[in-house]
């Protein structure tokens, strides 16, 4: 099974934190991200992303530019949020897929690829807004790291 973790795009300053927009340049950064994985030929099987609107924006252009015509839909998951506490059971009642979208929020996401990774300090990985962390898990418990990408790369 591969795990895409993608950090939402850049967002838009504001009070309501659930509800901040992604930015102009959030909205370009996902579309190249989403560009990439294309000419990658990676489509997804299931896709979840956090119920804040920047991470929902988000997980919804990655799907539009790739998975076009037909898409998985697009389940809202707490276990996204900062503050979810059991990520791991969340990931093992998922079921079966090949390849798996799942949007989130630093520094939880970061801290979760960490902890699949088996790297213990977390404050190694700086998952950039936008960026993607590719994983490969046989069990959900461990996996390797097939590729890590920035929006500034794309």
């Amino acid at each position: 099974m591969n795990l895409l973790f993608l950090r939402h795009a850049d967002a838009v300053a504001g009070r309501d934190d659930a509800r901040r927009p992604l930015s102009t340049a959030g909205k370009r950064d996902a579309r190249r991200l989403a560009r990439f994985l294309q000419r990658a030929g990676i489509r997804f099987d299931a896709a979840y992303s956090s119920p804040l609107v920047r991470a929902r924006q988000t997980a919804e252009i990655v799907l539009a530019i790739t998975q076009a015509p037909r898409k998985p839909k697009l389940s809202l998951a707490d276990a996204l949020l900062n503050e979810a506490t059991d990520f791991a059971g969340w990931l093992e009642s998922l079921p079966e897929a090949q390849t798996v979208l799942l949007v989130g929020h630093a520094p939880s996401l970061g801290e979760r690829v960490c902890g699949l990774l088996g790297v213990a300090d977390a404050s190694r990985l700086k998952l950039a807004k936008g960026g993607l962390a590719c994983l490969e898990t046989d069990d959900r418990r461990g996996a390797r790291l097939k590729f890590l990408v920035s929006p500034k790369v794309l």
